[in-house]
């Protein structure tokens, strides 16, 4: 994932992102603090990242005041090109949706459920149930922020947690390999008063805590899903076996990265830079200093940051388990939509979410937003053997549930502050 990274002796770099068109918000005025150091000494102190001179303490100042007084405020995520995304985003997602029903058909040799008879096969506790599931997902989420807040800057905001987590929905789904939500996630922290280093350092523990619980999970149900059989009978079975695991094999990179350098730092060091050499005599590196320090850096503001939040247990050990029931609930969901679709799933549970972590690892490497394009035909291939003649709307509401509803959500929240903010321009017009 890319995000905003300063070195402790240089100013700040970003990585330049392309992004739809997002809302207007207060430039920013410097960047110039070290992130870097300013988490080593929060980790050092055991909790609140002290600022730079003259930025906004653990005690964030209102956005207003603290734009006049932080030294460090984030800069927005770039916006070149923005309109190509947007074209490619309706594309994939229209690719998508072809491919959903082409596929479906095929497999249910055409006797799939119309729209008419899918609304009447929903029951209202199966409906209810989906809709509780999703709502807890969204909770979950922000709740995750909430607890981070609380260990790094020592209060919760709540507001802000929220709407953080929905930003970084957003733009994750909107972009390629899910990199945009994380640098618009820091931004919008910022805009509210808390300090760069600190809304660098709550992100990335969040990030990396929801890697960890996606990934753990995700081995388990492959594991135990392939003991006990989950793919006997599926269409696409090859394929979504092979595909998921070198789905989960590319999604333990960091992780596995990360716990390497940590426990064995010196060996770490000798492999890392082999490998940059490697691709300075393939030509695939061009600059071996600049790479081996940009892998270095990742790596130290990770194992920063977590040591903040370790020193606070409690925190860490609500914001884990948020971590855990976020990405559970999300390889559920199939479950509930077909649930509600009066499917015959009875003791299906534990199948239909392993066939789900197959589906999802399996498109997982795939660059386009959201995996669009592709992961509604492996979700047609994994839950034909659950949903019946109602495939194509099990997956397409599927679909809906854990990507196309944070899309909307995140339209409505720029339209909503695109609105505001012409408003407030006027009122200072006159």
């Amino acid at each position: 994932m890319t995000f905003k990274s300063q070195n402790p002796d240089k100013g700040a770099e970003e990585k330049d992102i392309s992004l739809p068109e997002q809302p207007e918000t207060p430039p920013a005025e410097e960047e110039a603090s070290p992130q870097g150091q300013a988490l080593h000494n929060a980790a050092q102190t055991g909790g609140q990242i002290q600022p730079a001179e003259g930025g906004a303490g653990p005690e964030e100042q209102p956005a207003e005041a603290a734009q006049g007084q932080m030294a460090t405020v984030a800069a927005p995520p770039k916006k070149k090109r923005r309109w190509i995304w947007n074209i490619v985003l309706i594309a994939v997602i229209a690719l998508g949706l072809w491919s959903l029903f082409s596929i479906a058909g095929e497999v249910t040799d055409g006797d799939g459920m119309t729209f008419a008879e899918a609304m009447n096969s929903l029951s209202v506790g199966g409906v209810i149930g989906l809709v509780c599931a999703v709502l807890a997902v969204m909770v979950v989420d922000s709740l995750k922020f909430c607890f981070v807040n609380k260990a790094v800057i020592g209060r919760v905001r709540p507001g802000v947690a929220i709407k953080t987590s929905f930003l970084g929905k957003f733009y994750d789904n909107i972009t390629p390999f899910a990199t945009g939500g994380q640098p618009m996630q820091i931004y919008y922290m910022t805009t509210k008063g808390v300090d760069v280093s600190n809304s660098s350092a709550v992100v990335l523990i969040r990030y990396f805590g929801s890697i960890f619980g996606f990934t753990l999970i995700g081995a388990v149900c492959m594991i135990c899903g392939a003991a006990c059989g989950v793919l006997d009978g599926v269409s696409g079975r090859t394929l979504l076996l092979v595909c998921g695991w070198v789905g989960l094999a590319v999604n333990l990179i960091l992780p596995i990265f990360i716990a390497f350098f940590v426990f064995f730092p010196k060996l770490a060091g000798r492999c890392t830079t082999w490998f940059i050499n490697m691709g300075v005599k393939l030509r695939i590196v061009k600059n071996k200093e600049k790479v081996m320090a940009k892998a270095h850096k990742i790596v130290d503001d990770f194992v920063v940051s977590f040591k903040i939040i370790v020193k606070k247990p409690l925190w860490l050990v609500l914001f884990l388990v948020c971590c855990f029931a976020e990405n559970f609930l999300t390889f559920a969901m199939p479950w509930f939509v077909m649930n509600a679709f009066s499917c015959d799933v009875d003791g299906m549970f534990f199948a239909i979410m392993c066939l789900n972590v197959y589906a999802t690892f399996g498109v997982s490497f795939i660059p386009t937003p959201g995996n669009s394009g592709v992961i509604e035909g492996m979700g047609v291939l994994a839950f034909s053997v659950a949903a019946g003649a109602a495939l194509a709307w099990s997956v397409l509401f599927w679909r809906f549930a854990a990507y196309y509803i944070y899309i909307i959500i995140g339209i409505v929240m720029t339209v909503v502050d695109l609105i505001i903010k012409n408003i407030k321009d006027r009122k200072q017009g006159n």
